[in-house]
């Protein structure tokens, strides 16, 4: 290949073990990159694409994508984007909590259960936070098709109890259902990124008050 993307070049340098230089005479042998495997070029519908594979111990790859509009390839980009920062998340932090919006609910049940114990304006940020943590089940309940207040009503009516932290909405069927068994988990660091900016918010807003 005699021109490349600077995007593309860092690429191949990741796969095939090289270390970029500017110069030629620069060019030391420990600097060529000896893990590539087998490059092909290939033609996939009207356009052309050289592929590497077979690489030993490749430090980057490439997801090729396609689709009739681009529209459609922009909306599949940023799903397997979301997909890799969940699988990337996980692999650095491997912590799971109740999914299905079970722990969102359980916290907005414990939040409005200490603004009634507060009087005056500052019970109003333990009522928006409860709020808030809604979002999640009352979003899944609207992707699935269901009647989200009807929906929302029941789980908030479960999350009343005590024991029932582990009811959450089974995002295939929008049923309500044990995220427990059902073995439906959610992604715990998330969640505590989102409860300590909403405990700054508090503090900021007691302050202020």
């Amino acid at each position: 290949m005699r021109r490349l993307r600077k995007t593309h070049n860092n690429r191949i340098v990741k796969a095939c073990g090289a270390v970029i230089v500017s110069r030629p005479d620069e060019l030391q042998q420990s600097d060529v990159g000896t893990g590539g495997g087998i490059f092909e070029v290939k033609k996939i519908g009207d356009e052309f694409f050289a592929f590497i594979v077979d690489c030993k111990e490749p430090k980057a790859c490439t997801v090729l994508l396609r689709g009739p509009s681009k529209d459609l390839l922009n909306e599949v980009e940023r799903n397997l984007q979301d997909a890799m920062s969940v699988a990337r998340n996980i692999l650095k932090n491997p912590k799971l909590g109740p999914g299905g919006g079970a722990t969102q609910l359980t916290v907005s049940a414990t939040l409005k259960q200490k603004s009634s114990s507060v009087e005056g304006i500052e019970k109003w940020p333990y009522e928006a936070a409860a709020i808030a943590f809604e979002a999640i089940p009352r979003t899944l309940a609207h992707n699935c098709g269901v009647n989200v207040i009807r929906t929302m009503t029941a789980l908030q009516g479960k999350h009343a109890e005590v024991e029932k932290s582990w009811i959450g909405i089974d995002g295939n069927t929008g049923v309500i259902t044990d995220v427990k068994e059902k073995k439906i988990g959610g992604y715990l660091f998330g969640l505590l990124l989102l409860l300590s900016f909403i405990s700054f918010a508090i503090s900021i807003f007691t302050f202020v008050g």
